[in-house]
């Protein structure tokens, strides 16, 4: 019976844990990269990008529900011809700087209780640090995420006054 009643209240604080976090992208086939001449084509790196959204949002919002619309991604690079094939390939360069712009809102129990708009754009993003893998094509994006949210959302910075 003891046990029951543990069960149960770990039930309800893993019910309470769970946010609802809802990632839209506005009109993606304006977004400055991540399309062709034929219009938008990678609907996977959308995905990518709202699946990393979302982990940020359960790691540094827990319990909250949040709605984040994005209204432009500009990866890191620029897709240019290469080689003898014209193989298209995407170019890092300093002056190819990641960028992405959004609004979000943090609800608790139905209410706004913080919302605002982010720029986000990394102009250092091939020095320092970086934990994903070479192998993560949005490793540069997720990194410039993770930043935001950190300094967004870092429970001492929330607790300062503004």
């Amino acid at each position: 019976m003891k046990y029951r009643w543990i069960a149960l209240g770990l039930m309800a604080l893993a019910a309470v844990a769970r946010a609802d976090v809802q990632v839209k992208f506005i009109e993606p086939e304006k977004f400055s990269d991540i399309k062709d001449n034929n219009g938008f084509r990678q609907m996977d790196v959308l995905k990518d990008i709202e699946a990393h959204l979302v982990e940020q949002a359960g790691k540094y919002l827990p319990g909250r529900d949040v709605r984040i619309s994005v209204t432009d991604v500009n990866l890191a690079g620029e897709v240019e011809p290469f080689g003898r094939r014209v193989e298209w390939l995407r170019v890092m360069r300093t002056v190819t700087l990641p960028s992405m712009v959004m609004s979000y809102e943090v609800l608790e129990a139905g209410k706004v209780v913080r919302q605002g708009q982010a720029n986000l754009r990394d102009m250092n993003y091939q020095d320092g640090f970086n934990s994903y893998s070479s192998g993560d094509t949005l490793r540069y994006e997720k990194r410039m995420i993770d930043r935001w949210f950190k300094d967004e959302f870092n429970p001492k910075v929330a607790a300062a006054p503004r």
